[in-house]
């Protein structure tokens, strides 16, 4: 029966799966990638299971990718703009020494070219890497000549995932994460778990709130300011005086020095006198607003209202004007207390709008990544290289995530549903891997070359995860955000889940892993078509 019916073997890997993802040692567990493992074990059993078409993987790597590439395009091309040459430079000389480590080994062992490219492919845990090795060495590999790169990279694979696994779980030993009861370290001064107090104003000579916002290089919100007995919002032309009260809003460490050097703290919540000015979470819901910018809505202008932080997923976010706004965000708006529902009317506050998808703009825009997968990159000296579904989705993905909406397409989707996506993708990618795969690796264990593969495999993973981390602590990146990196150097989304479930769903881990993903992708391709 299960011989008969791939889709249900497919499933019952899915949810052996996530029985395995539950188990936990000190804390730590596979998360989705135990999908994969559960394939592998599945399909080893009995190699029969294995007849999976590889139509599923793909069609799973296909929305993970591209669901990935929307939640991550604005902080991707942002971090571009800060330090991305350096990041890159940086990937460029990781994975040219990693090229040359599974070549020196690959001449220790005397691999041949199948199975050096199977390796690489393996160790780096690749398969349009792969796909390039099988496809050069067609011709040697059906008359014998060479190993086929499929037994290095069987053996390889699971080691690779694993190390990177480690890798990402080191970079976050250190971290704590609002799920756990504690707080995360921001990525930007500022940005996260933010709070409010009321301060009692005094300090003479301050300068506008509007200037104020950017005080000691730290991100500060103000929504309420009480002068003379009379409660007004906290607009950017207000200047406070001695004896004024005024709510500010930050992370909990930058709004206690902002108190103490503007005045003292006050007992008193200004957010509780609710007679002229009210408060309340609204849903951004309504697709013309994916990508707008808060002056863009302009809230003061038609309601006499203000954004005072935007709740995104876990994290509390502190805006201003030029907050780019994304479908799912909830917006804590002050404003008069009768404008409340025509405040709401315009961001949308619809929950059925938050659970449904544009599917002309998400299936139009994830088949354009599909057909810049197909495209072909001429190479020096001969030979082509391919971005294929793991490199097209993304790039296309990053770019639309960025513009939000063009004119009848929105091509962000709601972050509750991008994260049902996502997870869809990844389980039918890693179960639908594991079962393919599963046969080929039961088969390689065996003999003397699988042995050695399996040793080289050891070798080459265990250097390639400790230049990773030592890569990421050298560039000083921020832990949360280096575990998406080490992700994206292994191209590897059994890591990113790995490590998106460990930091509690913080996008950090995606925008580190949509950094270094495309140059990792097409520098892998090339490195491997280098080594046969």
């Amino acid at each position: 029966m299960l011989t008969s019916d791939p889709l249900l073997v497919l499933f019952l890997v899915v949810a052996l799966g996530a029985a395995l993802a539950r188990v936990r040692i000190k804390g730590v567990g596979l998360g989705p990638a135990a999908a994969l493992f559960a394939g592998l074990a599945v399909s080893a059993i009995e190699p029969d299971l294995a007849d999976l078409p590889a139509i599923i993987p793909l069609f799973g790597l296909a929305l993970f990718i591209y669901t990935v590439g929307l939640a991550s395009g604005p902080a991707f091309f942002g971090g571009l703009r800060e330090d991305g040459l350096r990041v890159s430079l940086a990937v460029l000389l990781l994975l040219m020494a990693i090229g040359l480590t599974v070549g020196g080994v690959s001449a220790l062992f005397d691999f041949d070219a199948g199975a050096r490219a199977g390796l690489f492919a393996g160790s780096q845990t690749n398969t349009p890497a792969l796909s390039a090795a099988l496809e050069q060495l067609a011709p040697e590999i059906a008359t014998g000549e060479v190993t086929d790169p499929v037994v290095g990279y069987s053996l390889a694979y699971p080691l690779g995932v694993v190390a990177m696994i480690v890798a990402a779980g080191w970079s976050l030993r250190r971290v704590r994460h609002p799920g756990r009861g504690v707080t995360a370290a921001p990525s930007e001064p500022g940005q996260r778990n933010a709070t409010s107090a009321t301060v009692i104003v005094t300090r003479a000579g301050l300068p506008t709130l509007g200037e104020l916002r950017s005080w000691r290089g730290e991100r500060l919100g103000f929504s309420r300011v009480e002068h003379g007995g009379t409660v007004d919002l906290a607009t950017n032309d207000i200047v406070l005086q001695p004896g004024d009260l005024c709510t500010v809003i930050g992370t909990p460490d930058v709004v206690n020095q902002f108190v103490e050097w503007a005045g003292h703290r006050s007992e008193r919540h200004l957010a509780l006198d609710r007679k002229k000015l009210d408060f309340r979470r609204i849903s951004v819901s309504k697709r013309e607003l994916a990508g707008a910018r808060l002056r863009d809505v302009d809230l003061e202008g038609r309601f006499g209202a203000m954004a005072t932080r935007v709740r995104r997923g876990d994290a509390d976010l502190i805006v201003d004007r030029d907050f780019v706004l994304r479908l799912g965000d909830r917006i804590r708006v002050v404003g008069p207390t009768d404008k409340m529902a025509d405040i709401a009317a315009a961001l949308g506050d619809s929950d059925r709008g938050l659970s449904e998808v544009d599917a002309l703009g998400f299936a139009t825009g994830l088949a354009l990544g599909l057909l810049l997968a197909q495209l072909t990159i001429p190479l020096p000296g001969g030979g082509e290289i391919e971005l294929g579904v793991g490199g097209g989705p993304l790039i296309v993905a990053l770019v639309l995530g960025t513009v939000g909406r063009s004119g009848p397409f929105t091509w962000q989707i709601p972050y509750a549903a991008n994260l049902t996506i996502r997870q869809l993708g990844v389980s039918l990618f890693l179960g639908g891997v594991g079962i393919r795969s599963g046969a080929t690796f039961a088969d390689a264990v065996g003999t003397g070359v699988g042995l050695q593969l399996a040793l080289a495999g050891v070798l080459v993973t265990a250097a390639t995860a400790v230049m990773a981390t030592i890569m990421i602590r050298l560039l000083r990146r921020d832990p949360v955000d280096g575990a998406g990196m080490v992700a994206g150097i292994q191209t590897q989304p059994a890591v990113l889940a790995f490590a998106a479930e460990r930091a509690d769903g913080d996008e950090r881990v995606d925008t580190g892993y949509a950094l270094v993903f495309p140059l990792a992708m097409i520098l892998k391709l090339i490195i491997v078509q280098l080594l046969i």
